[in-house]
């Protein structure tokens, strides 16, 4: 389903609300699944960014991903994400279109 994205963190740190309103969104085709995942070792939920075509993730995954709150407009998802080897907190917030 597409949603415009904006990542709420920056290698694990909050950004801001002031510089989030300033954030770009990505227009994105989510997907939530329960995938192995090799960086954990076990199947986890997965939340990612549908990309049609060969190649890598357009962004990191979000591994045990959880829907914490939605509303008619949009919701938000967390979890963690795998950046060179090390493993942030990230949260999304997608909205509608």
């Amino acid at each position: 389903m597409y949603f415009l994205l904006v990542r709420r963190r920056v290698n694990g740190v909050a950004i801001p609300s002031d510089q989030l309103r300033t954030i770009r969104p990505l227009k994105a085709d989510i997907h939530i699944g329960d995938h192995h995942s090799e960086v954990l070792g076990r199947v986890a939920t997965q939340a990612w960014v549908f990309n049609p075509t060969p190649g890598p993730d357009i962004i990191p995954r979000l591994l045990d991903a959880k829907v914490n709150g939605m509303a008619q407009l949009g919701m938000n998802i967390t979890g963690m994400e795998e950046i060179d080897g090390v493993i942030y907190a990230q949260s999304w917030w997608c909205r509608a279109e």
